[in-house]
């Protein structure tokens, strides 16, 4: 037997999964540099974004920090995977901070954002500095192995930096060729939050700076103004430490804050403080002896303190707290803030606290019971922990996309859940005193489903249809009753039923109006009630976890326009679908296939409607009535799908769309668009309202846009 040894090899194709593929986002990519900078003592970042209108746009991320010697570009900066910050600076020398980068792929983040990077750096003392540039194509095609693989570095270069140190990272050939407003500003308020924006953090300052005023005055928008959070209704603060009884010490401060109020409203300033101990759910670790938090399940954690400021988006309030006129900026904000973060040493942990992410499950709680819960949507907060206390138990992915599952973590999670409940119980009382302030919010609506069931059984028996159809209507009756039961015994609210009853009873109105047209197709029929029944099993987001299935875009705009055919006909509208017709481009999609189909056909169907109705107030106008489903994968910060009108565009205020009860329609519930909401929400991604500006909707498509947002892979 003979016994060889070979080496392990990887190919030059391995810069390109641990850049592009392993780093999640632009502004992940942008927040590796940034950790970078920090980690080199330095006090201010500069961030520039220049001619992003031209074929010669870049990115530079400059900083005053200690820079780099030839050897250490060398030893360090080209040398993937190094241990050097484990072993050589955990605590950097001037400022003494902890290490936030320790894993040696961080560099390679900036292949995400550009094609082409040029480095330059002088170290502190030192009279001159080195420079490199890599065009990432090109190297990695310069050889099959990364061994092989090697950078001209030039030494000796004066006068790099006017401080006499530094580093300096431009990147040109930018990945993002059209930078809208969503995607700038989106870009520029991650930037914003990578350093802690609930406290001044003096010898760290990140600057942006755009050379286009008006993309100058997008990032601008960004920058979170603190005296917002100051004026929120309701604020708690709260710090966990360990204490000398051996059981963690909970110590809270809880503002109830209703200024500008009407003296006649009663409704007055309230403050409470409190130290205890604190109590987990008996069920969140099966296999602990004690539900009281001590010092040692803060062993690998460390101390966590933290803030919630949760505001109220009623008008009135909102003119109250922060004066009249101001009602849009103020909702815009919390809108662009809304969600907990996590900071560790004031640096950002991401991706928690992002619009995709709900690592407090606040929004679950807030729809099992409406009544009990702050939603995440008017929350913003921010929960801190203590780098060197904490890395041991609580480790980042190398991905920077959060920290590992494991035992530490899920402890993290519920300690921080059973914080946000001791607070949502401390309000109660304010709540109420707000609830009969407003006294706005609908009833919940009393619901059934036997007189549509008993309608559609009469019009299938006047078709000679009964006995074909009646297992599958009577399964449709049986799996609601069964959910419904469900739900009310495991106490969810009546607004989760009328979820439910809401897509119900929209299909079997659809299949009725089918069976109203003379010549109807039974095939497509019997599949609509399939459907329905399908529908009901995959009502999974606040009943079950749902299954997962893998399609395309083209496939589910497809299904949605081959149900919606006959009403296009009926009303004479013209539907445009360019990716069917392969004008554009597809992209894969995974979730709950007959949700995320339902959340199309919803907005599919507001468009039919106010499409008609914009029709019959222009009855002379010889514009044909039109809609149009696209997929646009540039535009956002994920793959779309977008529907548009030529109908009369929305007459709400963008925010108020997607709240439960909320409807201009005659006779409709207000659910449609909150529930297509909440279903994108539990796959991570969302939904928008952009302008013809801000996507590639053709503008004789003047009403409403939708824009149905998917995670990126």
């Amino acid at each position: 037997m003979n016994t060889e040894r070979f080496p392990i090899k990887a190919t030059s194709h391995i810069i390109n999964l641990l850049g592009d593929e392993l780093i999640g986002s632009d502004s992940l990519a942008i927040f590796e540099l940034v950790k970078n900078s920090y980690d080199a003592d330095a006090t201010k970042v500069t961030i520039y974004f220049l001619d992003l209108d031209s074929s010669k746009r870049k990115i530079i991320v400059e900083d005053n920090g200690s820079g780099m010697t030839m050897e250490v570009i060398q030893n360090v900066w080209l040398t993937i995977g190094t241990d050097y910050k484990k072993k050589k600076a955990k605590i950097s020398p001037i400022l003494r901070r902890s290490s936030l980068g320790n894993k040696g792929v961080g560099r390679l983040a900036v292949h995400r954002l550009a094609d082409e990077i040029t480095l330059e750096s002088q170290a502190r003392g030192e009279l001159f500095g080195s420079k490199l540039h890599i065009n990432w194509k090109e190297l990695i095609q310069s050889e099959e192995y990364i061994e092989d693989l090697s950078v001209v570095v030039n030494d000796g270069i004066p006068d790099l930096f006017k401080c006499g140190h530094g580093t300096r990272i431009t990147l040109t050939g930018l990945k993002t060729k059209k930078w809208t407003k969503t995607i700038l500003k989106d870009l520029a308020q991650k930037i914003e939050n990578i350093k802690n924006p609930f406290k001044a953090i003096d010898s760290f300052d990140i600057e942006i700076i755009c050379n286009d005023e008006e993309k100058q005055k997008w990032i601008d928008e960004a920058k979170t103004p603190l005296w917002v959070l100051e004026k929120s209704l309701y604020t708690f603060h709260f710090v966990i430490e360990p204490s000398n009884s051996g059981k963690a010490m909970f110590k809270w401060k809880y503002k109830f804050n209703p200024l500008n109020f009407p003296v006649s409203t009663n409704i007055i300033v309230r403050e409470s403080y409190r130290e205890q101990d604190l109590l987990l759910k008996p069920d969140s670790f099966s296999d602990r002896a004690h539900n009281i938090l001590t010092n040692e399940d803060l062993a690998n954690i460390g101390p966590i303190s933290g803030v919630f400021h949760v505001f109220n988006q009623n008008g009135k309030i909102i003119d109250y707290t922060f004066g009249a006129g101001k009602r849009i900026a103020i909702k815009s904000f919390i809108k662009d803030n809304s969600g907990v973060k996590i900071f560790r040493d004031n640096i950002r942990v991401y991706n928690y606290g992002e619009p995709s992410d709900d690592w407090l499950g606040l929004e679950l709680a807030k729809v099992q019971r409406a009544g009990d819960h702050f939603s995440k949507k008017v929350t913003i907060g921010a929960v801190f922990l203590d780098l060197l206390k904490s890395e041991s138990g609580l480790k980042e992915k190398t991905n920077r996309e959060g920290f590992t599952d494991n035992e530490t973590f899920r402890l993290f999670v519920s300690i921080v859940q059973e914080v946000f409940s001791s607070f949502e119980r401390e309000a109660i009382s304010d709540r109420d005193k707000i609830e009969s302030f407003t006294s706005s919010t609908p009833s919940v609506k009393r619901i059934g489903l036997s007189d549509t069931i008993k309608e559609l059984d009469s019009k299938l028996t006047q078709k000679g249809l009964i006995n074909e159809f009646n297992p599958l209507l009577k399964k449709v009756e049986k799996d609601y009753n069964e959910m419904r039961d469900l739900m009310l015994n495991s106490g969810m609210s009546g607004l989760n039923l009328s979820l439910v009853f809401h897509e119900v009873e929209r299909e079997i109105r659809f299949i009725n109006v089918s069976l109203n047209e003379p010549n109807y197709d039974k095939i497509l029929l019997k599949q609509r009630v399939k459907s329905l029944i399908h529908l009901i099993e995959n009502f999974a987001p606040i009943v079950k976890q749902n299954k997962k299935i893998r399609t395309s875009a083209s496939k589910i705009i497809e299904r949605a326009v081959q149900i919606h055919k006959s009403r296009f006909h009926y009303h004479n509208i013209v539907c445009s679908t360019p990716i069917l017709t392969k004008e554009s481009d597809d992209f894969e999609i995974k979730g709950p296939g007959n949700l995320l189909l339902s959340t199309i056909s919803n907005i599919i169907d507001n468009a039919i409607y106010w499409v008609c109705i914009e029709h019959e107030k222009k009855s002379e106008s010889n514009v044909p009535k039109a809609i149009y489903i696209n997929s646009d994968t540039k535009s956002f910060d994920g793959p779309a799908i977008i529907i548009a009108d030529n109908g009369e565009g929305f007459k709400m205020d963008i925010d108020e769309l997607i709240q439960p009860y909320r409807t201009l329609k005659p006779g409709g519930m207000g659910l449609g668009l909150y529930f297509s909401n909440l279903v994108m929400e539990t796959i991570g991604g969302k939904l928008l309202f952009p302008s013809n500006d801000d996507c590639t909707v053709p503008y004789i498509y003047s009403g409403a846009i939708v824009a149905i947002i998917f995670p990126k892979d």
